[in-house]
Order: C-alpha cells, then structure tokens, then sequence
C-alpha cells in the first residue's frame, strides 16, 4: 500500500513544479504568508518545504530582503546534461537489448501522445511526455532507480529545457522527430546510430543556449547573482 504523501512533501513538489514551469520565475520574491494562501497549507509544512529547496539552491534569501526563487545555474545545467549523456547512452543501448514488444508500444504511445500535445500547442503535456518518453526508456532497462537520482539534481536542467519549450523561435518538431529516430533504432537493434541520436539530442542544450539565454536574459544567473547567493548561503551554513 502507497502510504499518502505528507504535507511538506505535498508543498515541496508543488513548489518544485512552480519553479521548474518558471510560475515562480527566476529572482522573484516568495514568502511563506503568500504560499500558504497559494497552497492552503500551513507555514509548518511550507517552511520545511522551503528548507529543502534552499538546501538544492533553488531558492535564497537576502537578508533583510526576503526569500528569492535563485536564478537558473547554466553550469550546473550542463553538468547534468553531462551526466546524463554518459549515463544515457549506456542505459538506452540497455533498453535497445531488453525492449519487448509491450515495450515498444508503449514508447510509440508516448510519442503520438507528445506529437499531440504539440498540434494543440499544449506546453506542459509536450514537456511531460518529453519526460516520460526516457523514464519508460530506462524503466524498460531496469535502470528506474537512477532515473530517480538524476531527477534529484537535474533541476536547473529541467528549467532551462522549459524555457526552451516555450521559446516560440525554436521548433517542437526536432524533439520529436529525433523520438522517432530513437525508437526506430531501437527497433532495428542499431547501436551506433543509438549512440549518436542521444549524444545529438542532449547537446541540443549546447546548440541553443546562447539563443535561449538571449531572450531570458533576467532568468539566469550572473557572476554578480552567484557571488550575492554565495553570500546569503555562507550565513544559511553558519558562517
């Protein structure tokens, strides 16, 4: 039996998402009073919510200011597209080996259901099924556990891939095509070509940064943002 999730665990993702969707958008103030009337929660569990995400950097706080939600951190970003591209390509090659035909059909799903979401101009189920489209990809090579620990730090990743969602210049199409061409690879057992459409598609980031950074340029973090957070997190530590 799942046991139901707790209140702080119910406002850590809620906030999480936020952040991640730009909702709260990167700088803006937040304050507990505020998203307890968001959340109908209680400052307890708002609080605690708040603890984890400043311990992940996804929010600070200024003294004597407030609390802030922290700008997106490019180079942790491209660390976990780092991470991720020499974690993924093992693992899909791992998928492209194990895949049955349930398996199969499930990824074609994910793909008509994705391709749907972009003829309806639907951002956020065209970002979930971005998503769901590699869960199912490393649930299917056993691998579901290290799905898990990426999610945990792939934060700043996730943000900048929204903003590349909703860039209006940069097209829906790549992403799914390039699904297309992964799952026909898995099907004809095509290991190179494997490797190289997941090294394609994580440097995608690297291909359109500049473009993305340019038309949210407030949204990430500077050399000034990093040394005033540095500041608030030395007296966050007990310094």
């Amino acid at each position: 039996m799942i046991k139901p999730a707790s209140l702080q665990e119910q406002a850590y993702k809620i906030i999480l998402r936020k952040i991640i969707y730009s909702d709260f958008a990167p700088g803006q103030k937040i304050s507990e009073n505020e998203l307890g009337q968001v959340l109908s929660m209680g400052r307890t569990p708002i609080r605690e919510a708040l603890l984890q995400l400043r311990k992940q950097g996804l929010i600070h706080v200024v003294p004597q200011s407030g609390t802030y939600v922290s700008k997106i951190d490019l180079k942790s970003a491209d660390n976990a597209r780092f991470t991720r591209e020499q974690l993924e390509q093992k693992i899909m090659l791992e998928c492209l080996m194990k895949i049955d035909d349930q398996g199969l059909k499930a990824l074609k799903c994910i793909i008509e259901k994705q391709c749907q979401a972009a003829f309806e101009q639907n951002k956020r189920d065209f970002f979930f099924f971005d998503n769901v489209f590699y869960k199912t990809c490393f649930e299917i090579a056993g691998r579901e556990e290290i799905w898990r620990w990426m999610n945990k730090s792939n934060t700043h990743l996730e943000r900048f891939r929204w903003l590349r969602i909703v860039t209006k210049e940069l097209d829906w199409a790549k992403i799914t095509n390039q699904h297309k061409k992964i799952l026909d690879t898995i099907f004809t057992k095509d290991v190179d070509e494997m490797n190289f459409l997941i090294m394609s598609h994580l440097h995608m980031m690297l291909d359109e940064k500049d473009f993305v950074v340019s038309k949210y340029p407030d949204y990430f973090l500077s050399e000034d943002d990093a040394n005033s957070q540095d500041i608030s997190e030395l007296d966050f530590n007990g310094f």
